[in-house]
């Protein structure tokens, strides 16, 4: 039975006196909206650009439409941008451990 302010673990202050505690927050970020803009502007760019064009490879050439080459620039600029950001697996390892040892 709780008596006068005590509110007991669910009480206002509970996340402000414990620093363990970890505060799970969701919704929309910054960079969610950014990457979101961009993504929107690439599409319109490609969008505008319908136009075929003659695109030279390595070993050949071809004709293509712009947007198809912006579509295909912008994907690969992605997963390029993905894999470069991606901690290695010695990184991820070293996270693990430290997560663990931290909830220890």
């Amino acid at each position: 039975m709780r008596r006068g302010g005590d509110l007991g673990p669910e009480g206002p202050d509970r996340d402000r006196t414990d620093p363990s505690v970890r505060i799970e927050r969701s919704g929309v970020t910054a960079r969610q909206v950014l990457i979101a803009i961009l993504a929107i502007l690439l599409l319109a760019f490609a969008v505008a650009n319908f136009r075929p064009v003659r695109v030279s490879f390595l070993l050949f050439t071809s004709e293509a439409r712009v947007v198809t080459v912006i579509a295909v620039a912008g994907a690969l600029g992605f997963v390029i941008g993905y894999f470069v950001g991606r901690p290695t697996r010695e990184q991820r390892k070293a996270l693990r451990r430290r997560e663990e040892e931290e909830e220890e």
